[in-house]
């Protein structure tokens, strides 16, 4: 085995390492508490009424490792048992998630932790399966330093340390970019008919992990288009009809793929039921004909997969719109802003993994000035605008949305800008022992400050905030407090023998599942209290006095804490007071 083979195992091997013993002991976030129920009754019941708002196959691979346990399914709770119908209660379809995930995890005599830890092997495969195609194509590409590179910029990365351990869908739309991506490059080079069936599954399969890969196919297109518009004039024509043919063929091949995966999940979800939750959910979305249209196909028995999966792409299309109420750089708002991505990203990246991107741009600038900017250059860097052609289209739509929740949401984009900026950096260092020892002095910098927040890899901030000590000045949310540490807190309220605590905490798991020794008792945000407090950071930032919303930073409920410091902060996401 060639020694950058090894070394290229011995990274992915520490990834997976890292991942699996720093989520050990993470309770379940907000999402989890859903995704992993949804995927579980999804393999057991072939019933997809739960969490329509993501594509299945992510919730599926989570929940597969289950079947291995002893599992009490709750079909009595409320959120499985409830009939949705636009005259019945006006409930919000994320309680009924919300409210059969708590019953199967925490009130059906079932093990929650360990359900958590089994449910997330399968998204830690999906970080290393990325890992090795970043490697790989990589390596193809541009030979085995590249490879390596852009590697040890993936494996040392804390957003996707964090993230790969979590039964979320963040990691598996970034795998389904990169991956296809891949597979388009490989059928674009060599148009064969093999080809072109793998890319369409691999697409197919993609579509099935977030619904935000939907942009691949405007991407493919823009890439195919400005192939054709590179190729000479008597050649135009018959590069369109190769490139468009195939890649409606591929488009096919794909929704083949996701019509089967979905007629898997409505197998035993009555018709009825489908048609009476499709027009309940979709009853408050505001352009009615794609509603008129939803339901028309979840009323044809021969296009009802294909209308839950329409369903599910109309609910991402309105909570885009709509946003979330978070808290970013001392205000709270549903409304978003405009510098959310770009901020996050440069407060949640290494330094040093900024500082070589930003060098890297700089040799790229450098290498186009130099050269004669024609076609041919165009088609001899093709790959590298197609990446920057991903760049753009992802970021351009994070930006303009609403919502505004975590720097997960960019993930996708990231893996192209580790290859990017391995690319110009290797060919920088070659043949240069001093520049070498410069880029690796760089990479320790930035791996020693990732593994040193082990195991709470989420709350990761790099120095020019202050690191994660002071990140949740910034934004939080999933961020940094997802409700990830409660079991963490129960270990600290065991060990020094507290008895009694407030807790104010944000989402994830039922505290009273996890704290056992000490008695949890009622809080008032507004009012000065004494003895141990427990508040959560996104509690603790985005409290607003009257339930508020939006609030400013004087407006905060918590105010009044200010004044006290912290006694400890659990994970970074849970602050701790003892006030006499």
């Amino acid at each position: 085995m060639k020694k950058i083979n090894i070394l290229a195992f011995a990274l992915l091997a520490l990834f997976g390492a890292l991942a699996v013993t720093s989520m050990w002991d993470d309770t379940a976030n907000y999402d989890e508490r859903i995704h992993l129920p949804a995927g579980y009754s999804y393999v057991t019941q072939q019933d997809m009424r739960l969490n329509p708002e993501h594509p299945p196959l992510v919730k599926d691979l989570s929940g597969l490792p289950l079947l291995l346990m002893n599992i009490n399914f709750p079909y009595q709770s409320w959120g499985w048992d409830t009939a949705l119908t636009v005259d019945s209660s006006r409930t919000p379809v994320w309680q009924t998630d919300v409210g059969f995930g708590n019953d199967l995890l925490y009130y059906s005599g079932n093990d929650a932790q360990n359900m958590m830890r089994y449910g997330r092997i399968p998204i830690i495969l999906i970080g290393i399966l990325l890992g090795f195609y970043v490697f790989k194509f990589v390596r193809e590409q541009w030979g085995d330093l590249t490879g390596i590179i852009a590697l040890a910029f993936y494996s040392f990365s804390p957003t996707f340390l964090a993230h790969t351990r979590l039964v979320t869908t963040d990691v598996a739309a970034a795998a389904a970019f990169f991956i296809s991506f891949y597979y388009f490059h490989k059928w674009f080079k060599t148009p064969t008919k093999r080809n072109l069936i793998i890319f369409g599954i691999v697409l197919g399969v993609s579509f099935l992990a977030k619904f935000s890969t939907f942009l691949l196919i405007p991407i493919f297109g823009l890439i195919i288009m400005g192939w054709i518009f590179l190729q000479a004039r008597g050649r135009k024509i018959s590069t369109a009809k190769k490139y468009i043919s195939g890649f409606f063929l591929v488009l096919v091949i794909a929704y083949l793929v996701v019509g089967a995966v979905y007629a898997y999940h409505i197998w035993n979800y009555p018709a009825q039921k489908q048609i009476m939750d499709t027009t309940f959910i979709l009853s408050t979305f505001k352009f009615k004909p794609l509603v008129d249209v939803s339901v028309w196909i979840s009323s044809q028995s021969y296009l009802r997969a294909l209308g839950e999966y329409f369903l599910g792409f109309l609910m991402v299309l309105q909570r885009s719109g709509g946003g979330n109420t978070t808290y970013y750089l001392g205000e709270v708002s549903a409304d978003g802003s405009r510098s959310y991505f770009p901020m996050m990203y440069l407060l949640k990246e290494p330094l040093a993994y900024i500082l070589l991107t930003l060098f890297a741009l700089f040799l790229a600038l450098k290498k186009i000035i130099r050269q004669k900017i024609s076609i041919e250059f165009f088609k001899n860097n093709f790959t590298e605008f197609g990446m920057l052609l991903v760049l753009a289209v992802y970021w351009f739509f994070s930006i303009t949305s609403n919502l505004n929740i975590g720097v997960r949401h960019i993930l996708p984009t990231i893996p192209f800008i580790y290859v990017l900026t391995a690319s110009q950096i290797s060919n920088w260092i070659k043949n240069s022992v001093k520049k070498s020892l410069l880029v690796l002095a760089l990479f320790i910098w930035a791996s020693v400050s990732v593994v040193s927040v082990w195991p709470s890899f989420l709350a990761y901030y790099n120095e020019i905030s202050g690191g994660a000590n002071r990140g949740y000045m910034f934004a939080v949310d999933s961020n940094l407090d997802w409700g990830q540490d409660v079991l963490r807190l129960s270990q600290y309220l065991e060990k020094n023998n507290i008895e009694e605590i407030k807790l104010d905490y944000f989402s994830g798991a039922p505290a009273e599942y996890y704290i056992k020794t000490a008695r949890i008792i009622p809080f008032n945000r507004e009012i000065p209290q004494k003895g141990w407090l427990a508040v959560s950071a996104s509690v603790l930032q985005g409290a607003c006095k009257g339930d508020k919303i939006p609030c400013s930073y004087n407006e905060r409920s918590y105010t009044w804490l200010d004044q006290y410091k912290p006694v400890t902060k659990i994970g970074y996401s849970i602050f701790v007071y003892k006030i006499e």
